[in-house]
């Protein structure tokens, strides 16, 4: 059994550590229905770019002073008679009228298609139904590429949910289905595979999920969640998750105790350049119990997370200790806000998780949980005027965690060679890193139409136990930015702009060694033009400065990318 020494210093630290009573209690009327805030917008080439979302700070808005009028009366000798008038009364603005249901189609050059589709009808008042449909995919054409490039990725989501006096609850069930090219062939491969190969890879996934939140009860709310994918290749997976939560009051201290039960199995069919365990499996058993306190200017909730996990292939089983514990004092109103975040947990790392970040990856993985005993940030946070800002530092240390490397393609194989043997693949190696990071975000609001934000975030890697990739951080950048801007010009116009910036990365490729990916620069701009209140227009512009740079090493995204359609909003 492992107890982390990193838990009692991180108590001990808290000591000296306090918090801003802020409390947010969730809306939740009904988990079950979709309710669009705004829509999912996927970039053109969503597969291939930047997994990033900007976080938005709060700003002030300026108060408006009061204006006071007086009148100077003068006495004036007159004999003009008035006519009578008539009353005129001030028209109220009308209100923007809500639309439940709203379809979107986007055409653009590479044949990308874009097509959303989201529904919500009651059943009665107390219940109501939610559908939401998105495709999003491209027929390729990336300059100097051979092999096929083309992606789609669909898919669909139905809900449930209803409204009680002492609950509400939710269901959920909903697939996906990606398809992808391995057309990132290294340069250097001994045998150039012919253009027409068969380089083409899927993932459908698929589950079912629940959720109930519980008014004037011990049981606060619970979650469960039924999950699995397959691929193209014959690797399956199924995952089963428990996460029930209790709340209650011991002498006026809120206490609360989640408890999480975690079961994840999996098999591959194939076995690739680096040999990986046929089937794996895992089942993780949490603890997480809390204590929130609170005064005038802080805020803190105490809390730890315990953690029973056994490897099911292995028989091994071992107990995890991590903090939890959450702090903000008020150092000036609205102004400075110090804050500290000190925790940690078990992550339980899938198949599932590795598809969604990387598409590329090989028919077969090691996949292995990892420990990551400590997470811990501080730092400050306010407003000035019409800004709101936030900068941190911190510091993370990871056990067992993974990276993505490759290889050269040069292996010796028997028979024919498969598409995946070309160093166009992504596997998994597991290794110990440290993170020192720090950053600042700026947000900015200069009225009710314009808004700002930029995120600067920068790290340094230290890499241990990773001598299978010669302890490189390989795909891991170690300074990132956006920026985001969203205008309203009128009634009719309005546009966004966001710009991403990755720096330069290292990464590692079996039988070469270190390799370095270029940064790069991605600006997107989109303009809509609103027809009539049903009716929308749009064009966009997506990577409009970072050329067919690299996000994964080896696969060049599409270039310039333009793509218009309309949003259509309706009732039935």
């Amino acid at each position: 059994m492992k107890f982390y020494i990193s838990f009692l210093i991180t108590t001990v630290i808290l000591g000296t550590s306090v918090a801003i009573a802020q409390e947010e209690e969730e809306n939740q009327l009904n988990g079950g229905t979709i309710t669009v805030v705004k829509p999912y917008d996927p970039t053109i080439s969503d597969a291939f770019k930047v997994k990033s979302v900007p976080s938005v700070n709060d700003t002030t808005k300026v108060k408006k002073k009061p204006v006071t009028y007086s009148i100077f009366s003068v006495p004036v000798a007159s004999t003009f008679t008035p006519a009578t008038g008539k009353l005129d009364r001030l028209k109220p603005k009308r209100k923007e009228k809500f639309y439940r249901n709203y379809a979107r189609l986007g055409l653009g050059n590479y044949v990308n298609i874009l097509g959303e589709f989201a529904t919500n009808f009651e059943i009665d008042r107390d219940s109501d139904v939610s559908v939401f449909f998105n495709h999003n995919s491209s027929q390729g054409g990336i300059d100097e590429v051979r092999l096929d490039d083309s992606f789609s990725d669909t898919g669909l989501d139905v809900s449930y949910g209803t409204r009680s006096r002492d609950m509400n609850w939710s269901i959920t069930a909903g697939g996906r289905y990606q398809t992808a090219n391995w057309y990132g062939v290294y340069d250097n491969v001994p045998t150039q595979p012919e253009e027409d190969l068969d380089v083409a890879t899927s993932y459908f996934s698929y589950g079912i999920g629940g959720r109930a939140s519980f008014f004037d009860s011990v049981f606060k709310e619970a979650d469960v969640q039924l999950t699995g994918v397959s691929s193209g290749n014959d690797a399956s997976e199924f995952r089963a998750r428990l996460r029930p939560q209790l709340g209650f009051d011991i002498m006026d201290t809120e206490v609360g105790l989640g408890v999480e039960l975690d079961y994840l199995s999996g098999s591959f069919d194939q076995q690739v350049f680096i040999p990986v365990a046929t089937d794996y499996g895992l089942f993780n058993a949490g603890l997480y119990p809390s204590v929130n306190l609170y005064g005038d200017n802080y805020k803190v909730e105490l809390g730890a997370r315990v953690n029973y996990a056994t490897d099911i292939e292995n028989s091994e089983s071992d107990i995890y200790v991590y903090p939890d514990i959450t702090a903000s004092y008020i150092l000036a109103e609205e102004t400075v806000v110090a804050f500290t975040e000190i925790g940690g947990g078990f992550d339980v790392n899938s198949l599932q998780q590795f598809a969604d970040e990387n598409v590329f990856i090989a028919p077969a993985l090691t996949i292995a949980p990892t420990d990551r005993q400590l997470d811990a940030i501080a730092g400050f946070k306010g407003k000035l005027g019409v800004f709101g800002y936030k900068v941190f530092g911190g510091y993370r240390i990871e056990k067992n965690r993974n990276f993505y490397i490759t290889d050269d393609g040069s292996r010796f194989t028997i028979g024919d060679l498969q598409s995946y043997d070309y160093g166009n693949v992504f596997y998994t190696s597991y290794g110990d890193l440290n993170t020192v990071l720090y950053g600042a975000s700026l947000g900015v609001t200069l009225n009710t139409a314009l808004d700002v934000t930029l995120n600067v975030t920068g790290r340094s890697f230290d890499v241990s136990e990773g001598d299978a990739f010669e302890n490189i951080a390989s795909n891991l950048p170690e300074l990132t930015a956006d920026l985001t801007a969203n205008y309203k010009i009128d009634e009719k116009w309005s546009t966004g702009l966001t710009l991403y910036y990755v720096g330069e990365r290292d990464a590692y490729r079996i039988g070469v060694g270190k390799e370095t990916i270029d940064g790069f620069v991605d600006l997107n701009i989109d303009v809509n033009y609103k027809i009539n209140p049903k009716l929308t227009a749009f064009l966009r512009g997506n990577n409009l400065t970072g050329g067919n740079y690299q996000y994964f090493n080896g696969y060049p995204v599409q270039n310039l990318q333009v793509l218009g359609g309309i949003v259509y909003k309706f009732d039935f």
